[in-house]
């Protein structure tokens, strides 16, 4: 198992979120095939091994866990699903805009094989939380894992 300093990461992080800032400030100066394509956005994943499994924790908060698949096949994780505007339907004015809404997707190459018949899947205060067993082969058909809504302790 690899460790890493999440603390460069983080920075990066950082500058991604605002090279994306920029370039959507300047939207309007994209062609408007661009402008006008529908948007996707990836939400932020933690993927890392316990002994026995693999497990990755997706934060979707304000996302309704009915509007979200969970998709394996082989070693890649699909995550997809929809996050609705806050506040969808009333007029106002953004003076900042920085929660992404609308259509997400994300897809991990997963490091190694994974039981898709033992796939877990919790969703609690906007975290999703995938528990993928360790196996000697991947699944070879698309298996979709049900979520649920994790019980309070």
């Amino acid at each position: 198992m690899t460790f890493f300093d999440r603390s460069w990461l983080r920075d990066i992080d950082a500058i991604h979120r605002e090279m994306e800032r920029l370039l959507d400030h300047y939207a309007g100066s994209k062609p408007p095939a661009v402008q006008f394509a529908k948007r996707v956005f990836e939400p932020a994943v933690d993927v890392y091994e316990t002994d026995d499994a693999v497990v990755i924790v997706a934060e979707l908060a304000g996302v309704d866990c009915e509007r979200v698949d969970v998709a394996l096949q082989r070693q890649i994780l699909s995550i997809r699903g929809e996050r609705a505007a806050p506040g969808s339907g009333t007029k106002r004015s953004y003076s900042q805009m920085e929660i992404n809404s609308g259509p997400f997707e994300r897809i991990i190459r997963l490091p190694l094989a994974v039981d898709s018949e033992g796939a877990t899947a919790c969703y609690s205060d906007g975290m999703l939380e995938i528990t993928l067993p360790k196996s000697k082969t991947p699944p070879s058909s698309r298996t979709f894992v049900r979520i649920f809504p994790k019980e309070n302790e």
